[in-house]
């Protein structure tokens, strides 16, 4: 009986003594003891930094997961532009996300961090204001879809190819090969035209002929030239309109729709078959009256005086 009960004690102090052993005190035991890495590497630290790593990584593989769902429904309902934007801000949103989890799995008091966040993006606000500003403005201008990559667009007397839309700025291409940055925010305040956006445009020609020109006859070769060339459209029709009598003669408008894919061939064709009907109808542009003067009809030199001559027998007056 004795011997069961000693066994019973041994046993007993055995399972007691067991979680010791794979409790904090094992990690400890292989570090030097009163050192700083036997108080920082524990189990309580161990997991921690596990269930932060484990954080991250999940927080990051569900962004991931996200984004590329966000990609894809963006690029059939949106363009392009539109969609970038949208995918960055959900990017940034997401990040932030798993900061404040990954601070909360590492059990960080953040009421004191986000006072110092606070003071820190106020700083960080006047100091980008520029920044934030093309940012926002990025967002009206998703919104109001004035353009897309691939248009062609004048900003302020720029003209050039949309190369790409970022966040802060909208990248152009001009047609003699530089790249030019241009801010959100400037293209909020100025004025844009995009010269693309629709399939046809009008090609605008100012004639001016000389007083006392048959205007009926300047019609008549104008829509002549307008209506024979094979790159101006049908519909809507050319337009012929006298504007006034001006400074230098009868000022005349001509508008020809061409399409956009024709616009370069177009043009050039329109002016060379307008010059050739304007000439065999035997009307010449009004051309700017240009004076001539020569130096001696505008100052004549002066005559000389006069002398007249002392009499005789009495010196002349000094």
């Amino acid at each position: 009986m004795q011997d069961t009960l000693a066994a019973a004690q041994a046993a007993e102090s055995a399972a007691a003594s067991a979680p010791a052993a794979a409790g904090p005190g094992w990690l400890s035991g292989l570090l030097p003891e009163g050192g700083i890495w036997s108080r920082l590497f524990t189990l309580d630290t161990a997991l921690k930094a596990a269930r932060v790593g484990l954080t991250i990584v999940v927080g990051l593989v569900l962004l991931g997961l996200v984004v590329s769902i966000l990609k894809r429904l963006t690029r059939r309902r949106m363009d392009s532009r539109s969609g970038a934007l949208v995918v960055r801000l959900v990017q940034y949103l997401g990040l932030a996300l798993i900061l404040i989890n990954a601070f909360e799995a590492a059990a960080v008091d953040l009421s004191a961090l986000l006072g110092a966040a606070g003071i820190a993006g106020i700083a960080l606000g006047f100091a980008a204001q520029t920044s934030v500003s093309n940012f926002i403005s990025g967002f009206f201008l998703m919104s109001e879809k004035t353009f897309a990559v691939g248009d062609v667009i004048n900003v302020d007397g720029k003209s050039g190819v949309v190369h790409s839309i970022d966040a802060l700025s909208v990248k152009l291409r001009t047609f003699d090969n530089q790249l030019v940055r241009i801010p959100n925010e400037t293209l909020i305040k100025t004025n844009v035209a995009n010269m693309t956006r629709f399939p046809a445009r009008r090609l605008n020609i100012d004639l001016v002929v000389p007083f006392g020109t048959d205007i009926e006859k300047a019609r008549v070769a104008a829509i002549g030239a307008m209506t024979d060339n094979r790159w101006v459209l049908r519909n809507p029709e050319p337009f012929f309109m006298v504007q006034r009598f001006g400074d230098r003669g009868i000022e005349l408008f001509l508008g020809a729709w061409l399409a956009q894919d024709d616009w370069v061939a177009g043009t050039n064709g329109l002016y060379a078959e307008l010059q050739s009907r304007l000439a065999a109808a035997g009307i010449e542009p009004a051309y700017p009256a240009v004076n001539l003067h020569s130096g001696e009809a505008l100052s004549a030199p002066a005559a000389p005086r006069a002398v007249k001559p002392a009499r005789r027998g009495k010196a002349p007056r000094a």
